[in-house]
């Protein structure tokens, strides 16, 4: 995102606070904060559930890839909980007044950063690959790349231009991302319309989404193709029947 931190702290204060003293007082964990999450996904857990997903697919790839890239990292902190053992490279690309804002947090937490490279760029607007090249990586051997609550914010075109980027890649290569269903864009329920003006409010409209008519994995697996990447696992969130649509999805994909 544009703008963080996203979350007032009085806001965050009187959400939190109450739930944290009765999880004091009982010890009770709400699904929403269970990890790892499981069983089915409504809207108010799926942030819960992404990032088990994704933690997820970093696990299943370091003994075998040692290049991952975080692309509009935010506040991700992954790179600072692997294992020491761990022999991967990190490299971390958002929009440089994001970056900053991360980089100033993570030195007043203390948090050692050595083992990240940090790269600036804009996704609609710059060349990312050629700027993490430039900072090391290495395009000729695969890599994870995570692409984690990104592609909703972006423009059709920057999103194809940022798969074929992928594609562009070793063999081998894994791509995890997330994805909206088109409706909310479109759709002229309270909610969405709702949910459409609070995201412009903040400056970050929703502005993409993969059509989810059932079944919705013809249109991710022809998305994919025509950018040169292959399906490996897709989990689509909210129940998919003929008559209605699932809402979000996760998806892995490889470079073949």
């Amino acid at each position: 995102m544009r703008i963080l931190p996203s979350v007032p702290l009085l806001g965050l204060r009187l959400v939190a606070g109450p739930m944290l003293l009765a999880h004091r007082v009982t010890g009770y964990v709400p699904k929403a904060f269970r990890y790892p999450f499981e069983g089915d996904v409504p809207p108010q857990y799926e942030a819960s559930a992404r990032v088990a997903f994704f933690d997820n697919a970093v696990d299943r790839n370091l003994d075998d890839i040692t290049q991952f890239v975080i692309l509009g990292a935010g506040f991700d902190t992954r790179a600072f909980r692997l294992p020491d053992e761990a022999r991967a490279r990190w490299f971390e690309v958002d929009a440089p007044q994001t970056q900053a804002i991360e980089r100033e947090t993570l030195d007043k937490a203390g948090t050692d950063s050595i083992g990240v490279t940090f790269v600036t760029a804009d996704f609609e607007k710059e060349d990312w690959l050629k700027r993490l090249v430039d900072a090391g990586f290495d395009p000729g051997q695969s890599a994870l790349f995570l692409f984690e609550g990104v592609m909703i914010y972006l423009d059709r075109e920057a999103v194809e231009a940022t798969l074929r980027k992928f594609a562009s890649t070793a063999k081998g290569t894994v791509v995890a991302f997330d994805h909206f269903t088109t409706e909310p864009l479109v759709s002229q329920a309270l909610y969405s319309r709702y949910g459409r003006m609070m995201t412009r409010a903040a400056g970050e409209p929703l502005t993409f989404g993969i059509d989810s008519t059932p079944p919705s994995r013809e249109r991710l697996v022809e998305l994919l193709r025509v950018c040169g990447l292959s399906l490996v696992e897709q989990r689509t969130l909210g129940q998919e029947t003929e008559g209605k649509r699932a809402w979000d999805g996760f998806t892995t994909a490889i470079v073949k």
